[in-house]
């Protein structure tokens, strides 16, 4: 299925937005490498990209995160999802290998209110090793009535490079396939 005005909205959550190698230069995370690979896909297809890394209002610390995980609330105006056809949603792979406290509690605030058209839900996390963590998105989305078309999980313990990048392009035309 394809729209007239394509769009496509990617909510992720990245801690620290840059982390500074060993000659003090900022650099981009690897779950920041995923989104601008992503963004760059959907371009490339002529589609309008928006991106948002879902900031707490308060910091804090990822054991009080689980703990609170309801009560955590955003700095970010979040734009209406119905106003998009795609919408990805990025974690990374946190504590007991499941998704970010942060995501969750985003998920859990999704409402569309009375209206029918939602748009289709892809999942995606981040990290050294994988869990349970795209089990734990798709759980939180089916309360809210949404089923992801297709999701992965894209894990090393170093630095994503050109290499990993092709398992993000391959994700991508798997899952393009089926809008």
């Amino acid at each position: 299925m394809v729209y007239s005005l394509n769009k496509a909205l990617i909510l992720y959550y990245n801690e620290t937005s840059f982390t500074k190698s060993k000659n003090n230069q900022k650099k981009e995370s690897n779950e920041e490498k995923v989104v601008f690979e992503l963004k760059r896909l959907f371009e490339e297809k002529k589609f309008l990209v928006d991106t948002i890394n879902l900031i707490p209002t308060k910091k804090l610390h990822l054991k009080d995160q689980f703990k609170k995980e309801k009560e955590i609330n955003l700095l970010n105006k979040l734009p209406e999802l119905n106003n998009y056809n795609l919408v990805l949603i990025g974690t990374p792979i946190v504590g007991a290998m499941t998704s970010s406290p942060v995501i969750n509690s985003f998920i859990r605030k999704i409402n569309f209110g009375a209206k029918k058209n939602k748009p289709l839900f892809i999942i995606y996390s981040t990290g050294i090793i994988h869990g349970f963590e795209l089990k734990k998105l798709t759980s939180l989305l089916s309360m809210k009535g949404i089923k992801p078309i297709d999701s992965e999980c894209f894990c090393s313990m170093f630095d994503f490079d050109s290499k990993k990048l092709v398992e993000v392009k391959s994700f991508f035309d798997r899952f393009f396939e089926k809008i």
